[in-house]
């Protein structure tokens, strides 16, 4: 056998073990999403039932379906003077059934998210080097919160403050009072879509910070003209994803975010010239 037949055979062979290491890989993801999935079933089925009171009986479904709505819909808007009463509606027979079965699902969500964080981290974690390793544990905590405090805003301030202007501008008289009509089920369906969404969108501080220590990103990149048009483009965002026309929803939503990513970019400016000097002493960062 020649020599170029055995480079070819060693090819074939190096290949095969490829293939089947990234498959196997590939079986382990699916049997860790698997897990999570099967999770994510049994969690929107138990907690959900899961009572607040025996006597009579009432779920947890039903308080925090209940406590959803009412913390970003208000009950009542006082404008110029004028009494304005917010009536939520069903606009179809089935309306009831998806509102529960959209927050059963939600509600599972929530419970199993810590698991699906650790199965992913679980997933990386052989394929990390040690400081890779302590950058992911760091910054895992802190993605989190920022996750959190974005979907807290969102909650808070940004759905209740846009959900009540909205409502101001679509007033009826219905006798001698001022109502403002809304469909429960759009209102849980945006409202989700926002929470998440702001959520996400606070988490573009880690990238940030990431590709700035990674040498990727200029730490100039919010500097001068460039900064402008990245707060430019943020309140752009912000005025889509704000369900109030006024603005207010969008600064509220995009200074808190640009001045976490002018953070972000300062700590990951410091961070790679702090392991710039360590390799310089031939110590690992």
């Amino acid at each position: 056998m020649g020599a170029g037949a055995v480079a070819e055979e060693e090819r074939v062979e190096e290949n095969r073990d490829i293939e089947a290491d990234v498959w196997f890989h590939v079986q382990e993801l699916i049997m860790r999403l698997r897990k999570v999935a099967i999770a994510f079933a049994v969690a929107s089925i138990i907690v959900p039932l899961i009572p607040v009171s025996i006597a009579p009986y009432v779920p947890l479904l039903t308080v925090f379906t209940k406590y959803f709505i009412n913390s970003v819909v208000p009950s009542t808007i006082d404008v110029l003077g004028y009494h304005v009463e917010v009536r939520l509606i069903q606009t179809s027979p089935f309306a009831g059934l998806s509102l529960l079965i959209k927050t059963a699902l939600l509600m599972g969500l929530l419970v199993v998210s810590p698991l699906l964080a650790y199965e992913l981290y679980a997933f990386i974690k052989p394929a990390l080097y040690p400081h890779e390793d302590r950058f992911v544990r760091t910054l895992g905590p802190i993605a989190v919160g920022l996750f959190m405090f974005g979907a807290l805003i969102a909650f808070k301030v940004i759905l209740p403050l846009g959900y009540a202007i909205s409502f101001v501008t679509s007033v009826v008289l219905v006798g001698d009072k001022l109502v403002a009509f809304a469909d429960v089920n759009n209102i849980l369906q945006t409202s989700i879509l926002v929470i998440v969404g702001v959520g996400l969108l606070y988490e573009t501080p880690v990238l940030l910070y990431g590709a700035v220590r990674a040498g990727l990103v200029s730490p100039n990149i919010l500097s001068g003209d460039k900064g402008r048009m990245v707060l430019l483009g943020l309140l752009a965002l912000g005025a889509v994803i704000s369900p109030d026309g006024t603005g207010l929803g969008m600064l509220v939503l995009t200074l808190p975010l640009f001045a976490a990513l002018k953070l972000a970019v300062w700590f990951g400016a410091k961070s790679r010239k702090s392991g710039e000097a360590l390799a310089g002493t031939g110590l690992q960062p």
